[in-house]
C-alpha cells in the first residue's frame, strides 16, 4: 500500500494482466515487481530470475544490460545506515544541548546565590539550617529546569500538531510525542537540573551568617 511505482499503490487500481493487454494492446509488461520470502534471499532470487528469463528470452544471465534490476533492499540497507548515523548525530547534539543547558542553570543559580547572599545570612541568623538553605536553592534549580523542560515538551506537541495539519501523513505518518521518551527525557533533565543546582546550593548553605549579612 505504500509503494511508489508510478504513484502510491493505495491510489491505484489493480487489474489482471490479460485485461491490461486487451485495453492497451501492450504485449509485454514494462515492470515486474517481485519479493523474496525474506530479504536475505533477495540476491539469490534475482539471480534465479535472470537465469529463467535468460533461457526464455535468449540472453546471458550475467549480462546486466539485458534487463535492469532495482534491488530495493540495497536502498533500504543504505537508509538504515544513514538513519543510524543521523540518530547518533542527534544523540550527540542532544547530549551537548543538555550539557550546555546544565551549565546555564548552574551559572544562573550562582548569580542568584551571589545576589541573595545577604538574604541567606539573615535566614541562617534567624535559625535556618544549612540543610534548609540547600533544599531551597536546589528546589529553585529544579523548578527552573522543569519550566525549560515543560516548554520543550509543549513546543514538541505544537510541532507534531503542525505536521499533522500539513497533509503529509502518507509520507511522514502521524508524528506524536512518545510517552516513554517523554518520561526518560524528564528523568534525565531532572538529573541534569539536580546536578547543576547542587553545587550553587551547597555554596549557599556553607556561608557563615555573620559574613553573609555584610553583603
Amino acid at each position: 500500500q505504500d509503494s511508489s511505482y508510478h504513484g502510491r499503490d493505495k491510489d491505484q487500481a489493480f487489474i489482471p494482466s490479460t485485461t491490461f493487454k486487451a485495453l492497451t494492446g501492450a504485449k509485454y509488461p514494462e515492470i515486474i515487481i517481485y519479493k523474496a520470502h525474506k530479504p536475505k534471499y533477495n540476491k539469490a532470487l534475482t539471480e534465479e530470475i535472470r537465469v529463467i528469463l535468460g533461457k526464455k528470452l535468449h540472453f546471458d544471465p550475467n549480462d546486466t544490460e539485458a534487463i535492469q534490476v532495482w534491488d530495493t533492499t540495497e536502498m533500504f540497507a543504505f537508509l538504515d545506515t544513514f538513519m543510524l548515523a543521523f540518530t547518533l548525530f542527534l544523540a550527540v547534539v542532544g547530549l551537548l544541548t543538555l550539557i550546555v543547558g546544565g551549565i546555564g542553570v548552574s551559572n544562573i543559580m550562582n548569580v542568584v546565590v551571589e545576589e541573595r547572599t545577604r538574604e541567606i545570612g539573615i535566614k541562617m541568623a534567624l535559625g535556618a539550617t544549612p540543610r534548609y538553605i540547600l533544599f531551597q536553592f536546589l528546589s529553585e534549580a529544579l523548578i527552573l529546569t522543569a519550566i525549560g523542560g515543560a516548554t520543550g515538551i509543549a513546543v514538541s506537541h505544537l510541532i507534531c500538531y503542525g505536521f499533522s495539519k500539513l497533509g503529509l501523513q502518507d509520507f511522514v505518518g502521524v508524528p506524536k510525542v512518545s510517552l516513554a521518551i517523554g518520561v526518560v527525557t524528564t528523568l534525565i533533565v531532572g538529573l541534569i537540573g539536580a546536578i547543576s543546582g547542587y553545587f550553587p546550593a551547597k555554596d549557599a548553605a556553607s556561608k557563615e551568617p555573620a559574613i553573609a549579612m555584610k553583603f
